[in-house]
């Protein structure tokens, strides 16, 4: 744990040095919020916090961003007018005067969405996002403005304090002007509260006691599960598109290279045409081509991989982590006698055969990055920053996470154990409370990880979940997770490339997913160098330039 300390702080210093060094455009064009401070003394008296606070003289709006994944997702139709939204207009916009309005983002398209709000002149108040690049694209094409820090410190004391204690308040600063502000993250290395859960029976039934370790035993395993007709495409597969897909940490050379590092190994655009890539291709490929991959997966979406897991088509699905999983629950209506596991990180593992790792992609102490509008008035940002602050306010945000006492949750030897997610969005509601944390957090990994264990199954998870976050961390410690590298400047490529590279990889993935073995080194060849014509080549090219120009963060050492 001490590693991971000396490596966030080393990373946060990274971040300052390169925020504060960095010039944004058209700053002359935005303003700051101290021009007009008079209009806030309407809901302000000079006292921190919320009993500094009076209520607005005339009715303000404040419109919020909400990710949008879909009719019906985890029994929430519509997002922006739910039992949660009233429950915030209530408690909140009622109190101070203020109307409060979600705005619908769709979580798999962002860009989109904000480039048409903002050409409609109608950007919500507070401009979110879990990805830095996105950040710095908005400050660069003038969809955020600066704010006054000592005014956010006096109005939102407890998110401020939030901030500081993640060692956050470095990295506020875009071009020498506070510009973000930050959700934190708790165990921000680790990426527990994701799962894996796979067919335990299958894995017995072909000779292991436990999922194998190591690549090369875990695709013998998938073999056997088939020869022994319990499947007839055990990996499943589903579109692979959009951002973020098949990250290649595990295929990496370590140490890193610095400079492919800071060009290639960004979250956001996959990485066709890096050796890194190559290698994690040529075992979907392998995969493919000993039929353990449904020749059909180009056609199929995420929902039809749960629905494969429920009906014994495909080994195994991933989620995060809640007290409820639907798809759990049905598989266990369908297989009453089927037993399933959860997949655990075994600590730092290799497999030389592929040339991989249990590496993985490691973040820092923040969760969301937050802007604030520069299409809002003084007094819609001065209410963002008000509902940043009564969102942090401790009760307020348990109720937010945890639900109501008695049908979403219990206390267990006095602490909370969650039972149902009925009636709460996506993740216990986390698309609403993800602009003060990333995760809920007790302050225990243990009571943590039995907090997000699902309920009400014939299997208790949470020493899985407890022995996953154990083995991330054994990995993290041995230096195998890097986060990305955080560029204080927006890169215009990917803005004006990510889209079409999106598209691209698919349909080139596709082909190199089914080409015969024999043909795929000259077929990633051919494809690396269309992807790289396509505009990755100028992505790449961005990204370097802003980091010899010294706008980029470092490898921790």
């Amino acid at each position: 744990m001490k590693r991971f300390l000396r490596r966030a702080l080393a990373l946060c210093l990274a971040c300052v040095l390169v925020l504060s060094a960095t010039a944004c455009k058209k700053d002359s064009d935005k303003g700051s919020d101290s021009s007009n401070s008079n209009q806030n003394a309407a809901a302000t008296n000079g006292k921190a916090g919320m009993e500094g606070w009076t209520k607005f003289a005339e009715n303000v709006t404040l419109k919020i961003p909400v990710y949008d994944r879909g009719a019906g997702s985890n029994g929430v139709a519509d997002v922006v007018n739910n039992d949660w939204t009233a429950w915030v207009q209530k408690n909140f916009g009622d109190a101070w005067n203020i109307t409060v309005k979600y705005v619908p983002i769709t979580r798999s398209d962002v860009l989109t969405d904000y480039a048409l709000l903002a050409a409609d002149k109608n950007l919500p108040t507070i401009c979110a996002e879990y990805d830095y690049p996105k950040m710095t694209q908005w400050i660069n094409d003038g969809y955020l403005v600066p704010y006054d820090m000592n005014q956010f410190k006096t109005v939102a004391p407890t998110y401020y304090s939030r901030m500081e204690g993640s060692g956050l308040l470095g990295m506020t600063k875009v071009g020498g002007q506070d510009y973000l502000a930050f959700g934190t993250r708790a165990y921000g290395f680790s990426t527990y509260t994701w799962a894996t859960f796979y067919r335990l029976d299958w894995v017995k039934a072909a000779g292991y006691d436990k999922f194998p370790e190591k690549l090369s035993d875990q695709i013998e395993c998938y073999k056997k599960i088939k020869a022994l007709g319990l499947c007839d495409y055990p990996l499943g597969g589903t579109r692979v598109t959009g951002a973020g897909v098949d990250q290649n940490h595990g295929y990496r050379t370590y140490p890193q290279d610095e400079t492919l590092w800071a060009t290639t190994g960004d979250y956001n655009i996959p990485a066709l045409s890096t050796e890194a890539q190559k290698r994690l291709l040529k075992v979907v490929n392998e995969e493919y081509n000993l039929g353990l991959i449904d020749p059909e997966f180009d056609l199929k979406e995420a929902s039809d991989a749960q629905a494969d897991f429920i009906n014994g088509k495909c080994f195994q699905f991933g989620c995060y982590l809640s007290s409820t999983i639907a798809t759990l629950e049905s598989f266990y209506a369908e297989n009453p006698n089927g037993e399933v596991g959860l997949m655990v990180c075994p600590g730092y593992v290799t497999d030389d055969k592929y040339g991989w790792s249990t590496a993985y992609r490691a973040g820092l102490n923040l969760g969301a990055y937050v802007g604030f509008s520069s299409m809002a008035s003084d007094n819609e940002k001065l209410a963002a920053m008000m509902y940043l602050e009564w969102l942090a306010q401790p009760a307020n945000l348990f109720t937010f996470q945890w639900g109501t006492e008695g049908k979403n949750f219990n206390y267990v030897d006095g602490n909370p154990v969650a039972i149902s997610t009925e009636g709460m969005g996506h993740n216990s509601n986390v698309d609403y409370w993800m602009l003060v944390e990333a995760i809920k957090s007790i302050g225990n990994i243990d009571l943590d990880c039995k907090a997000i264990s699902p309920q009400n199954l014939p299997k208790d998870f949470t020493a899985d979940i407890i022995a996953n976050y154990n083995g991330q961390l054994d990995v993290y410690n041995k230096g195998y997770a890097n986060v990305d590298c955080y560029f204080a400047t927006a890169i215009e490529a990917e803005a004006d490339y990510a889209q079409t590279l999106y598209s691209k990889y698919e349909e080139y993935r596709t082909k190199l997913t089914k080409c015969a073995p024999s043909e795929f080194d000259a077929l990633y060849d051919e494809l690396s160098k269309k992807y790289l014509a396509d505009g990755y080549q100028a992505v790449i090219d961005g990204r370097k330039a802003a980091f010899d120009a010294g706008n980029g963060t470092h490898l921790a050492k």
